[in-house]
């Protein structure tokens, strides 16, 4: 019998209830009297159809985040603790949807029916639970497939500045599972309602909404639904694991998420630290982080892939959320305002841009057409750079600058515009082989972009062996090399004409 993900040990064994007084209400932090058995994460119902959920203690008091109208509570109110964790409605029915950190609907379109309740705060699976990380996961971005591949179960980080392009590489690795059998859930924290909007018209266009939940707590949402979305979404994330599937969680973002819980630890009388962050925010996003991965037969055989957002300020990756957010994953796909000025799209910044996971399970013929593509890049970005203080390149320096060009021109790639595997090894042939070094910047955008539709029409069966088989065979490698040369030939008769 499959078991459950979270903790072996239960710690709600039995139900009871306890009453208690509310002493004091601090905005959406409530001070109770009287509940001497709590625990964390326990739901408690503060009056008037309010409930809540328990969020810490101090020497004399219980601290419970109100999950209601705030204005509903009063001082001296009847407080009931009831020994059981805060638990959100999941299933199938939740995709296509939008829900709030609470499990309520909130698109219009009626209730959701919950195949099960699952509790928001829990333990991430043992290490005993887990299994090896051995499959690919394709985000449908080039230079992440490319240079930063994942694996299904990956915790992974995008960071960069505001307006680089975090969100569209997300929603990307979203579209691109389109007919892959792995669910995903959007989670919106603190974002804009227009930038909300934008990311659920992009997923509607696309038909992306049949296998996708969106768990949303804009910036106009209570700061403790703010706070409470990630886990919510981690939650409805852990029932399709617990069915065997694989899921994709893409946390937007995790700065804001932060920021939220700074909120409610001032409003606990919790000590500030560096930042004015309390000492357990490490802890608190661990918590989190820690329930990906790819689990054993014993908790369902599934898969949590996490793909986590984070904003930089000017690029200063050291700061305190950026830092720990980097020291829990297992990587991070790094882009550079400097990068995304120059019209570089995607503005990863390779330099700075890291895999420790996926790189082992990352397909063969990717692997083996991308060994030198980042040296090959830095090579040209330190010509260019002393370039600018000597008088001329010499014929090697050239040659390397003309690799860079065209590394750069392939690269690039329009948002919501997921790429597959084949595309991605097209390219990097086509990088390797050096077939457009001597072309135009038009030239090359003109193969970037009709490359693939060509092969798809004219040799259908290669882009499939190339998914398929995934290795640069020598029979791949010539239907790559006849299907380039045969573009590029009606490329040339074009130009002539």
């Amino acid at each position: 019998m499959k078991r459950s993900l979270g903790s072996r040990v239960p710690l709600f064994k039995i139900k009871y209830e306890e009453k208690g007084t509310i002493q004091d209400i601090k905005e959406m932090i409530v001070r109770i009297d009287g509940l001497s058995s709590c625990l964390n994460g326990q739901i408690v119902t503060l009056g008037e159809g309010v409930k809540g959920i328990i969020m810490g203690f101090d020497e004399d008091h219980v601290l419970a985040l109100a999950l209601g109208d705030q204005g509903k509570l009063r001082l001296g109110q009847e407080v009931t603790g009831v020994s059981e964790p805060f638990k959100i409605p999941v299933g199938e029915h939740l995709l296509g949807r939008m829900v709030s950190a609470l499990g309520d609907p909130c698109d219009h379109q009626g209730e959701v029916e919950a195949d099960d309740h699952y509790p928001v705060l829990r333990d991430s699976v043992p290490l005993t639970g887990r299994a090896p990380m051995n499959d690919f996961f394709a985000t449908g971005t080039k230079v992440v497939d490319m240079v930063t591949p994942l694996a299904k179960g990956q915790r992974q980080l995008i960071l960069g500045d505001r307006m680089t392009g975090k969100t569209a590489i997300a929603v990307d690795a979203i579209l691109n599972q389109k007919g892959k059998g792995i669910v995903c859930i959007y989670c919106c924290i603190g974002k804009s309602i227009s930038g909300l909007e934008k990311v659920l018209s992009t997923l509607q266009r696309s038909n992306a909404l049949d296998y996708t939940v969106i768990a949303a707590a804009n910036d106009n949402a209570p700061v403790g639904e703010q706070y409470l979305v990630p886990f919510s979404a981690a939650a409805m994330g852990e029932y399709f694991v617990g069915k065997g599937q694989d899921v994709l969680v893409v946390f937007d973002d995790l700065t804001k998420h932060a920021w939220a819980y700074r909120q409610l630890s001032l409003l606990m009388d919790r000590p500030p630290g560096r930042e004015a962050y309390p000492g357990d925010v490490f802890y608190v996003q661990t918590q989190l982080m820690e329930r990906a991965g790819k689990f054993n037969e014993e908790h369902g055989s599934g898969s949590m892939t996490f793909l986590g957002v984070a904003e930089t300020l000017q690029g200063d990756m050291t700061g305190y959320i950026p830092s720990n957010l980097v020291s829990m994953a297992d990587g991070q796909i790094s882009l550079s305002s400097a990068i995304f000025a120059e019209g570089r799209r995607p503005a990863v910044d390779l330099n700075l841009s890291l895999s420790i996971v996926g790189g082992r399970v990352q397909p063969k013929i990717l692997r083996k057409l991308s060994r030198d593509l980042t040296a090959d890049h830095a090579r040209y970005a330190e010509v260019l750079r002393l370039s600018r203080v000597s008088s001329g390149l010499s014929g090697e320096s050239e040659k390397v600058v003309r690799k860079g060009e065209v590394i750069h021109s392939l690269l690039m790639q329009d948002e919501f515009m997921p790429v597959s595997v084949a595309e991605s090894a097209l390219i990097l042939y086509t990088i390797e082989k050096g077939y457009l070094e001597n072309r135009t910047e038009e030239q090359r955008k003109q193969f970037r972009t009709g490359i693939y539709g060509f092969v798809n029409k004219t040799d259908a069966q290669l882009l499939e062996a190339i998914e398929t088989v995934a290795d640069l065979t020598p029979e791949i490698e010539q239907g790559m090399r006849k299907a380039i040369a045969e573009f590029l030939t009606i490329q040339d008769q074009e130009t002539e004409e």
